[in-house]
């Protein structure tokens, strides 16, 4: 599948820590975890703990946010501290956050609370190791906006009708060019937009018939366009394709259906 969009964010959780597994190296792991071993041994970060009892549970995690890479060695983390509690009768939780540049310079190592209100939403945008850090260093600015989501190139076969609008062949929905739609994809055709990856493929199950039934794409002008879908994703068999958001980008050319 051919991205659109190349420059992706880094893999994190859903509450934005990196994955370092697949973001750092070995050896650039075992580095940051030793980093924020000396960084707790000089109390610049608190240590890690958890606690039980029959009326409670509390923890503080250490979760890295960014990591700055200087000659193949680690010079600089963002970790979020985060404390969670919860009253195991009742089930009352409360949990709070706190954000800490480290840096090393010359040896020693310094500590600075960062703010906690756009941290997480900035490091869910950068797409490189250290943007986040430099960020707080003032040396770019990673913007806080809504994430980038990947985006894929696509084709689907829509219907034709005489005023030249695209329209669905199944639900006469109209498909205006550029515009994105979006509905949550579900199994066995439950929902969302159905599309095909690959051109041919497309063109080859709408002409043996496989994309339509007979009774919805008879009497109908059919043609293949190029769409950008993006979004969860369901495939199906044949190599047809659901997601949660597509728009039609462009038509390219008739489809007919072989007769029978």
């Amino acid at each position: 599948m051919k991205q659109a969009n190349p420059a992706q964010p880094l893999p994190r959780d859903e509450y934005g820590a990196l994955d370092t597994a697949s973001s750092l190296s070995p050896t650039l792991r075992k580095d940051a975890q030793a980093f924020i071993a000396d960084s707790v041994k000089a109390s610049l970060l608190p240590a890690p703990y958890q606690t039980f009892s029959k009326r409670e549970y509390e923890c503080l995690n250490l979760d890295i946010y960014d990591v700055l890479v200087f000659r193949g060695r680690v010079k600089g983390l963002i970790v979020q501290a985060r404390t969670f509690w919860r009253d195991t009768r009742k089930g009352y939780t409360r949990s709070s956050k706190t954000y800490y540049l480290v840096l090393k310079a010359n040896r020693k190592l310094t500590a600075t609370v960062i703010e906690n209100n756009t941290c997480s939403k900035r490091a869910k945008n950068t797409t490189a190791l250290s943007q986040l850090v430099n960020h707080y260093l003032g040396k770019i600015e990673v913007k806080c906006k809504k994430p980038s989501v990947p985006v894929s190139w696509a084709y689907k076969v829509l219907a034709k009708d005489p005023d030249g609008r695209l329209l669905s062949a199944f639900d006469d929905s109209e498909y205006k060019i550029g515009i994105w739609r979006q509905e949550a994809v579900a199994d066995d055709h439950g929902g969302g937009f159905y599309y095909y990856d690959d051109q041919e493929l497309a063109i080859a199950a709408t002409e043996r018939g496989h994309t339509f039934l007979d009774s919805v794409s008879k009497g109908k002008q059919l043609v293949l366009c190029e769409v950008e879908v993006s979004g969860r994703a369901i495939e199906y068999k044949g190599g047809k394709m659901a997601s949660s958001r597509l728009r039609v980008m462009k038509e390219l050319q008739a489809v007919v259906v072989a007769a029978d």
